[in-house]
């Protein structure tokens, strides 16, 4: 049975595709996937489980990108590194993770870790070695190789003001202009994807179906009070 107090957006991307990259050690179930599929009922996301070697992950990805033609790309973390490389589509990259060599061990990521979310194939750890961790240091080098003023026009960079993880706003700005911060650490939860990762969908939507929406402006004087402070509204 439907919950009728949860929030959807209906009208949001509708008979379109979107693809989810999820961050290192999660997976295509990561509770991120499942709430965008629930925000969006008319939408198909698509999760996928990302193998842990780098060529390997961007192979699937590009032929995902190539197959299925999704309109909007989001990734996050690691995901958000990757996405940044998906040239050519819509895409959000959040909290993305261009150092991921350094990351892995400044992280303590080396030796033994559990995925955090089921994966399809039913491994749930993994060796983290430093032949992986160099791996994924020679592929982020080949981030924003082909950075174009179309490019900067599909690319959008969400970055949380508390991440104690990743540290990478002013790198991603250096090649993307349309990056912000937002209230929320390096993991996604449901609040911030609401208030934030939404916000950005409809965006991207509405530039590809030509619409534009009415803007309401609030004049300063009826925000402050008489002696010139915020009002609690």
């Amino acid at each position: 049975m439907e919950n009728q107090y949860r929030k959807t957006f209906s009208d949001l991307m509708v008979n379109k595709k979107l693809v989810y990259v999820h961050g290192f050690m999660s997976s295509g179930a990561t509770h991120t996937a499942k709430i965008l599929q629930e925000y969006m009922p008319q939408c198909t996301v698509i999760a996928p489980d990302l193998p842990i070697h780098p060529e390997e992950a961007m192979e699937l990805l590009r032929k995902i990108q190539t197959d299925e033609r999704p309109d909007i790309i989001i990734g996050t973390s690691m995901g958000g590194m990757y996405t940044e490389m998906l040239y050519g589509t819509d895409r959000i990259c959040v909290n993305p993770a261009f150092q991921m060599g350094s990351t892995i061990s400044e992280s303590n990521m080396l030796g033994k870790q559990i995925y955090q979310s089921p994966r399809k194939d039913g491994v749930q750890e993994v060796i983290v070695t430093k032949a992986l961790q160099k791996e994924y240091k020679e592929i982020t080098e080949r981030c924003f190789a082909s950075v174009t003023p179309e490019e900067q026009e599909r690319v959008y960079g969400l970055f949380g003001d508390a991440d104690p993880i990743v540290h990478t706003f002013d790198l991603f700005h250096q090649h993307y202009p349309q990056a912000i911060y937002f209230h929320g650490e390096h993991r996604l939860i449901e609040k911030a994807i609401f208030h934030y990762i939404m916000p950005v969908i409809r965006w991207i939507d509405d530039k590809q179906e030509g619409r534009e929406r009415k803007i309401v402006f609030i004049d300063w004087e009826t925000l402050r009070d008489s002696y010139g402070k915020p009002k609690s509204s």
